[in-house]
């Protein structure tokens, strides 16, 4: 009775824990009046003729701002130095934030951006001004008076990306060391008087993930469920010790303690919402079939594969639909591999596949025949979901991860050749394949 009892205020303990994570345990940061790093740039620094000014009216910031003729894109921003680079304020916690502003301009359609500014000494320089990154938020102040934006949909400005070329791994938004926020006016901003009044820019996010803090709760519970079943399994292996069927009932909940210490490494291999390899599967079976020294296993073609505006998808429709795609992704992607092949979710919106013993030609043939099923497959909300897939080999004593990251480049150069294509590293020795809209159907 006194087990029950303490099970149940774990139980207890247990369910507020997760509601508290849930729906309080956050995290602020905001941005307003009482901020002190606070100033106005406009095109007038950079050989422009605006103007611009900020003043503190009660509970609000209004910055003034003279648009005139003269520079090619004239605008004023309002700045948040966060911190002096190059140090800044680490935002990767934070979820969303929200914004409570208003505008006034002679153009017809207002618009403001929103930027965050990161500093990252691979591509930053401290004082040079326009090499932190840029990420962009644009929206209708009019619609949308109080914005409320995850930091996921800030996007780098093509501008920034244009003159900052930078590798795959960091081409994306960066958070974890912001050094400014900035509201900007829009791009179509028209010559004239423009108010800008803003109340309020607030961060937030949970002080611990709610996917960790479930994986803490559930690991708080398997080793509770393991310390409990070690005692009970030692209960009984000393009362069942004294009968005829001690050994047996003992073989039995042993081999049940092997069966789910394989399910819980099996769920750590796996990625939760498609089920398919995560990137800690793939690492363990790619060592694994080193172990083995298996000589068929090269040359091993790989196969990078990126769904075209998963973005788009996911802003539009909701991370609902978004999650769908991706289940139905892994399902064509992976549904094609046999049973030496390897499939896994290397990340968002990217699937990997491995095929060992196979040459770029043949992975070729597997690419197309896969980027043909997208086309053929239902979709939620009747979207048209496609891919872009790159393409490498890797043969005897090459590093794996170097074709890796010549298949992610080669995914790029699909991107940039239009999307929905598949495209070949370079090097592989074989023509691309012509556009998608002048290959043959297959009969």
């Amino acid at each position: 009775m006194k087990r029950i009892s303490w099970f149940l205020v774990l139980l207890v303990l247990t369910a507020a824990a997760l509601l508290w994570n849930e729906f309080g345990m956050e995290r602020h940061l905001g941005l307003d009046t009482r901020w002190r790093s606070l100033q106005t740039v406009d095109d007038g620094s950079s050989g422009g003729k605006s103007s611009s000014s900020v003043r503190r009216v009660g509970d609000e910031l209004v910055m003034d701002c003279d648009i005139r003729a003269g520079y090619a894109w004239p605008y004023c921003t309002l700045v948040f130095e966060l911190a002096k680079p190059p140090k800044g304020v680490d935002l990767s916690a934070y979820a969303s934030m929200t914004v409570e502003a208003s505008y006034d301009g002679p153009e017809k359609t207002k618009q403001l951006r929103l930027f965050l500014l990161n500093f990252n000494p691979l591509y930053s320089r401290v004082g040079q001004d326009g090499s932190d990154k840029v990420q962009e938020f644009i929206y209708d102040p009019q619609a949308r008076p109080v914005l409320t934006a995850r930091l996921a949909q800030f996007a780098v400005s093509s501008w920034w990306a244009n003159e900052h070329p930078v590798d795959a791994e960091h081409a994306g938004p960066e958070m974890d060391n912001v050094v400014a926020v900035q509201l900007s006016t829009g791009g179509n901003v028209q010559p004239g008087h423009h108010v800008l009044r803003l109340r309020r820019i607030e961060f937030v996010g949970k002080i611990v993930q709610p996917a960790t803090f479930r994986l803490g709760v559930i690991a708080f519970w398997g080793v509770l469920a393991l310390a409990w079943s070690l005692a009970h399994a030692l209960r009984l292996r000393r009362d069942l010790a004294l009968t005829r069927h001690g050994k047996a009932a003992l073989e039995s909940l042993n081999k049940q303690l092997r069966e789910d210490a394989r399910h819980l490494t099996n769920v750590a291999k796996r990625d939760a919402l498609t089920g398919v390899l995560n990137r800690h599967g793939l690492r363990d079976e790619l060592a694994r079939a080193a172990e083995r020294g298996d000589e068929r296993f090269f040359p091993v073609a790989i196969v990078f594969v990126d769904i075209d505006h998963f973005k788009r998808i996911n802003d539009t429709h909701g991370h609902a639909v978004g999650d769908q795609v991706i289940t139905q992704i892994a399902d064509v992607i992976c549904g094609a591999v046999q049973r030496d092949d390897l499939c896994a979710r290397w990340g968002g919106e990217e699937f990997l596949l491995i095929f060992p013993g196979t040459r770029v030609s043949d992975a070729r043939a597997i690419a197309e025949r896969l980027r043909r099923a997208l086309h053929q497959r239902d979709w939620p909300m009747g979207l048209q979901v496609t891919g872009s897939f790159g393409v490498a080999q890797a043969s005897a004593g090459e590093d794996l991860i170097e074709g890796i990251r010549r298949a992610d480049e080669a995914m790029y150069v699909a991107k940039g050749q239009g999307r929905d294509r598949v495209e070949l590293a370079s090097g592989s020795g074989l023509p691309s394949l012509p556009p998608p809209s002048v290959m043959p159907e297959p009969t």
